[in-house]
């Protein structure tokens, strides 16, 4: 059994001294992050480890472990950990002349458009200078890694170099393998020294020096080695959000990809075409689907937010890249060398694959395929909790065996036909894991729903936002708020649009439609009220609703109402008859250049004849934007 079990999780299981030195360093940043206290223990522990282990036992990866743990004290001690990675300022400077020396190549083979901003973004692995429209459809579907320093653009690169360099004879065996780790590593210098490709070019250079010496490392090691040398390159900046993402991805298809290979049909034996194309395509949607669930819990924990559409556009267009990416550094390196004329029916192939790109990101969002889904309060824990349950069964279903069964050279027993059966059995085995994977991500994509998020309450000088039971409010002007806003509607509008029940949108003034323009978008249903004097008359807008201007509102606490009151205007009468029963807040609205203190009016308050259940507050006594 034991032998079983290493030969199904050999992949997972680190065998270096090397690799559990770091695993110790690591365990000990761990517990520094998350329980300083308890850093000292743990040194306390494995230095006593070290002495008993060194005199009564002889597990070297034990005392490797040990010695990575009191490494980390060592350099915690000596400020190590609090330093960046060198070369980082000159770095900045290179980034700049590298950009600017694209601009100019791009300029002077005339790319304009959106396909030079693509072009630049994948280039320089930056999203920066991509267009708010093709930029949001990009990030909802998934595919903002493109335009980011990834271990993609980096493989892609050192892959055409090595290519290439192999086929040239008189460099023997070690250059070839050598100078793209070079190359790469000066293409990493031009971008910055970016935490995400400094981890991939770590890794790519590991795969290509061991081959130097006819070595091959586990995935585990290859892992663990390569974040163990990031986080001693930076300390400071390792473990980021990028770099998170990166090694998420690159983690679920070295460990996970030979999981969902079982919960997917066996390819043909057969060398046809037909097969080949099948496996092609098979194996692109087990890289897409091993990277997106290793990237899931960072998208989740930190975003709040992930794309399972993002599978199907992935599945396109990072074979897209495969082919886009070579044709366009070629075309840079023969535009920069002046070298236009082999050069243009070069551009024209990648401004075709361009355009591929862009207008297959565009209808992917427009049509609604991105199947975006936006995780807030206790729903983030409820999604990472049913990840981690999918984890377990991809890690049982390890275990059992594959379609492949060897026959016995002598077989004295009757047992042929229940060899048959089995065999027969094994090649179907895939269709419950099949099941079992498509159930687990329908729970992920709907655990976003399953728990209701408490209704949204906010506001400044200007404005406030309530979520009622089926309407939105946006009372006031918009245009004195756009901070607030942006922070809300326009970083989260799954989050600030209502839910499923929301049935109308209350504003009272014209500058309030482009920040619910997203919402009427995303819910063609609701119908939009307009509270203001004058109806604005802006297209695309013709079916807004006039009604009276909204006095009273209703809290997301139980029995609990705001009205608004406004001095000089409203008339206290009419104001002391709403609060002769129930309770909630009177908001005051001053009028122009008059100050007015709610401390005062809540003194007068029984004289007024408003009941003890309310409360007068200020515009700036309103609550901040909820954080979930």
């Amino acid at each position: 059994m034991g032998e079983y079990l290493e030969q199904n999780y050999r992949d997972w299981i680190p065998s270096s001294l090397f690799s559990y030195l770091i695993l110790g360093l690591l365990s000990s940043l761990f517990l520094d992050v998350f329980f300083p206290d308890l850093v000292l223990i743990w040194t306390a522990i494995h230095s006593i480890n070290i002495i008993f282990i060194s005199l009564l036992f002889f597990r070297r990866k034990i005392l490797y472990f040990s010695w990575g743990v009191i490494l980390f004290f060592v350099l915690a001690i000596c400020g190590y950990t609090n330093r960046s990675a060198p070369f980082l300022r000159e770095s900045s400077f290179l980034k700049k002349e590298f950009s600017h020396k694209i601009n100019q190549t791009l300029d002077r083979a005339k790319i304009e458009g959106r396909a030079r901003e693509i072009s630049l973004g994948l280039v320089l692995g930056d999203a920066k200078g991509l267009d708010k429209e093709f930029k949001k459809n990009a990030r909802e579907g998934g595919i903002l890694h493109l335009f980011a320093a990834s271990g993609l653009h980096l493989g892609i690169l050192i892959g055409c170099i090595f290519t290439v360099l192999k086929r040239i004879p008189f460099l023997g065996y070690s250059i070839p393998r050598i100078l793209p780790a070079l190359f790469g590593l000066i293409y990493l210098a031009c971008l910055g020294f970016p935490i995400s490709l400094a981890r991939a070019w770590i890794f790519s250079a590991w795969i290509l020096l061991q081959s130097l010496f006819f070595r091959k490392s586990k995935p585990a090691d290859m892992l663990l080695s390569s974040a163990g040398l990031v986080y001693l390159w930076d300390p400071v900046r390792s473990f980021g959000v990028s770099f998170l993402l990166s090694f998420g991805a690159v983690s679920g298809i070295l460990l996970l990809l030979p999981c969902f290979q079982k919960c997917l049909p066996p390819t043909s034996e057969d060398k046809t075409i037909l097969s080949r194309f099948i496996g092609f395509w098979r194996e692109n949607l087990l890289v897409s689907l091993s990277a997106g669930i290793g990237t899931l819990p960072s998208l989740i924990y930190f975003f709040g937010t992930y794309s399972f559409g993002s599978l199907g556009l992935n599945l396109i267009l990072v074979p897209t890249c495969g082919l886009l990416l070579p044709l366009l550094y070629f075309s840079l390196v023969l535009e920069s060398i002046h070298l236009s004329l082999p050069a243009k029916p070069i551009w024209q192939v990648v401004l075709f694959l361009l355009e591929i790109l862009e207008r297959t990101t565009l209808y992917w969002g427009e049509s609604d395929l991105n199947w975006v889904r936006y995780y807030r309060g206790n729903t983030k824990f409820f999604g990472l909790g049913i990840w981690f349950l999918f984890l377990i069964f991809l890690f049982l279903w390890k275990l059992l065996p594959s379609d492949k069964v060897e026959n016995s050279k002598l077989d004295l027993s009757n047992s042929a036909n229940r060899k048959s059966r089995r065999a027969a059995l094994l090649k179907k085995i895939w269709l419950p894991g099949f099941c079992i994977c498509c159930g687990f991500q329908f729970l992920l994509a709907n655990s976003s729903i399953w728990i209701r998020l408490p209704d949204a309450f906010f506001g400044d000088r200007f404005i406030f936002y309530l979520q009622e039971k089926n309407r939105l409010v946006l009372a006031g002007k918009c245009k004195y708020s756009s901070k607030i806003l942006y922070k809300s509607l326009g970083k989260d509008p799954e989050r600030f649009c209502g839910n499923s029940t929301t049935l109308q949108i209350y504003i009272e003034h014209e500058s309030c439609l482009a920040w619910v323009s997203e919402c009427l978008k995303k819910n063609q249903n609701l119908s939009l009220q307009y509270g203001g004097k004058e109806k604005p008359k802006i297209s695309g807008f013709e079916n807004l609703i006039s009604v009276p201007k909204a006095v009273e509102f209703y809290l997301p606490e139980p029995g609990q109402k705001l009205i608004r009151f406004e001095v000089g205007k409203d008339s206290l009468f009419a104001l002391a008859n709403r609060t002769k029963s129930g309770e909630g807040i009177i908001l005051i609205l001053p009028r122009f250049g008059i100050k007015e203190d709610p401390r005062e009016w809540n003194r007068f308050r029984k004289q007024l004849g408003i009941a003890p259940g309310w409360k007068f507050i200020g515009s700036d006594e309103l609550p901040g934007i909820p954080v979930l």
